[in-house]
């Protein structure tokens, strides 16, 4: 957040406090007036620009990297990235179905590889 918007903020907070301390005193009571400067002066004043410079800034920052961490997933995932193009009518169903049957057939021969190196250790353990 802009530090100009929060001062802002924050001041027009502490300049409210005080008519509306003084309406509630005179039209409710004394202790709806001590509660509207006590959270007025001492919770929220402090604590828009605490919030606004510090943490707001922290966790904008914080969900950008994890923006960022779940579209290197999605391009890590061939099948989720062909699902994602495939939704946004970048690819048509033939060409969709052609490369799910490619991605399958290379899942298969990548297990296979797998399965035949455990196969291989087990043997040369023996």
């Amino acid at each position: 957040m802009d530090p100009r918007l929060v001062g802002g903020i924050a001041a027009t907070v502490a300049i409210l406090t005080l008519p509306v301390g003084l309406l509630a005193g005179l039209f409710v009571s004394f202790e709806v007036a001590a509660v509207v400067f006590i959270v007025g002066w001492f919770l929220l004043t402090p604590l828009i620009p605490i919030v606004g410079n510090e943490i707001w800034p922290a966790l904008r920052e914080r969900s950008q990297r994890g923006e960022a961490a779940d579209e290197s997933d999605a391009a890590a995932d061939p099948l989720a990235e062909l699902k994602a193009r495939y939704a946004r009518g970048e690819i048509d169903d033939a060409e969709f179905e052609r490369r799910v049957e490619r991605l399958v057939e290379l899942e298969d021969v990548t297990v296979g590889d797998a399965e035949r190196a455990e196969r291989e250790l087990s043997v040369e353990r023996e």
